[in-house]
């Protein structure tokens, strides 16, 4: 690979605060063999090194990789035929979609992902339908997807052993189902069949994916664990898909009350929330990620802070499934770590991470001049370092430092600066409030060029 120095004239180094972060005018980072071994100023580096290439020119803004870290499916349900509709009912309408292979569907999602920017992803894998057992040989199609993409991975299949159309647990479907007309009842029947693994069979199987495709410390995939979500899984399995992350010293990411249904679930199952379960499970810690927490307490934002969970934001999937609106401002508050996904689609059906920053940067801004939304430095923090954190890639990408990995997006300035901008907008205001993903312009991960010129070079 060589040594290549990538220029521009901005490099965003790493945000140090809400309103601060080091960025260089007319900077340069220089990588190694996937590693970078310096950043500074352009000339200075220029002159420092002998490079294979020099990418980039003063028209461009160099800066760390977006991490979208909720992402499942490439073709979206809406492609399949599934309108926006309450998730609870939307669940139902995606299992029309068709069988589509995995490696094909994921290859598609991670040319779009790295078209906005995107350089690692949390993959959480589910059938196109939504619902069925864990599958070994479509997680190594999924992983080899990525692989083949040059992006950077943290896969975990979904995991569940209780079907989404039987919440309550089974018994009683067969007198539901005899209140049913004759065709409605064979059709439930034919969906509500046992389908899923024993809670051991599902706990041995990640632990050989974990053997065979994790490649901690070094390279670009990861295997983490997902449980669906908290009435999805029985107690054991959650205890040990728990376990079997601590084992591991890997990530956790979980669904946690995106819908007030769920929430209400909970309260109604156990007289607590599904979060304050987890916590009585012992599940709860520095490594898990909770997925939406729209529906969330403040008795649950309190625990999630004391257990030093994170949270990630899915805002574009909240409004399109009439979830609700997650109180980040709250989140922030507590000082939870938040990490920002597009989840299955973004707003476009296009997993278009730099709109889903502008979005999560507006949706908070509740009215009131004592109020303080997040502000462009904190929403940026939570689409990288903070991404890298939650998909346990957190010691490697994020930030553009000496000795971190060189994951770097470099985005023309052409757009954002025409016709004018007030030198004094900081960049990082202007690349949340103005960047486009057709902006993007080159792509790198691990000091591979992925894409250039908005071509993909895989």
């Amino acid at each position: 690979m060589g040594i290549t120095l990538i220029r521009g004239k901005y490099v965003i180094s790493e945000i140090t605060g809400p309103s601060s972060a080091v960025v260089l005018s007319d900077g340069a980072v220089c990588q190694r063999d996937g590693e970078i071994i310096d950043v500074g100023q352009y000339e200075e580096l220029r002159d420092r090194y002998q490079y294979d290439e020099i990418i980039g020119s003063s028209n461009f803004v160099v800066m760390p990789g977006l991490v979208n870290d909720h992402f499942h499916v490439g073709l979206t349900p809406f492609q399949h035929g599934a309108p926006d509709l309450p998730l609870e009912l939307w669940a139902f309408s995606r299992m029309r979609a068709k069988d589509v292979d995995p490696y094909l569907d994921h290859l598609y999602g991670a040319a779009l992902m790295i078209k906005s920017g995107t350089t690692t992803v949390q993959a959480l894998h589910l059938p196109a339908k939504g619902k069925g057992p864990f599958n070994l040989e479509n997680s190594e199609k999924v992983i080899q997807a990525y692989r083949e993409s040059g992006m950077r991975v943290s896969y975990a299949p979904m995991l569940a052993n209780k079907d989404f159309l039987l919440v309550g647990g089974r018994g009683g479907e067969d007198e539901f189902a005899a209140e049913l007309p004759e065709d409605l009842s064979r059709r439930f029947k034919e969906l509500t069949a046992p389908s899923y693994l024993p809670a051991e069979e599902i706990t041995a199987m990640v632990e050989d994916l974990y053997a065979k495709y994790d490649e901690r410390p070094e390279e670009k995939i990861r295997v983490t664990v997902a449980p669906s979500n908290v009435h999805r899984c029985t107690d054991n399995l959650l205890v040990g898909l728990r376990e079997l992350a601590s084992k591991y010293e890997t990530g956790i990411h979980i669904h946690l009350q995106e819908t007030i249904y769920q929430k209400l679930y909970g309260l109604r199952t156990w007289n607590k929330t599904p979060l304050q379960h987890l916590k009585d499970l012992d599940f709860l810690g520095s490594d898990v990620v909770c997925g939406h927490g729209v529906w969330v307490t403040d008795e649950d934002i309190e625990t999630m802070a004391s257990h030093r969970v994170s949270l990630c934001h899915n805002a574009s999937s909240n409004l399109r499934l009439k979830s609700g609106i997650a109180p980040v401002n709250y989140f922030l508050d507590k000082g939870l770590r938040i990490a920002l996904g597009c989840d299955e689609a973004g707003l476009n059906d296009d997993k278009d991470m730099v709109q889903e920053m502008r979005l999560a940067l507006n949706l908070h801004r509740v009215p009131g001049v004592d109020k303080t939304p997040p502000t462009a430095h904190q929403i940026f923090q939570m689409a990288t370092v903070n991404g890298a954190y939650a998909s346990s890639f957190g010691d490697r990408v994020g930030t553009l430092k000496v000795g971190k990995r060189a994951d770097i997006v470099l985005m023309n300035l052409e757009n954002i600066e025409k016709p004018y901008l007030n030198p004094e907008v900081s960049i990082i205001d202007a690349v949340v409030h103005r960047g486009r993903s057709v902006d993007i312009d080159t792509v790198l991960v691990e000091g591979e060029v992925i894409m250039r010129g908005r071509k993909l070079t895989q």
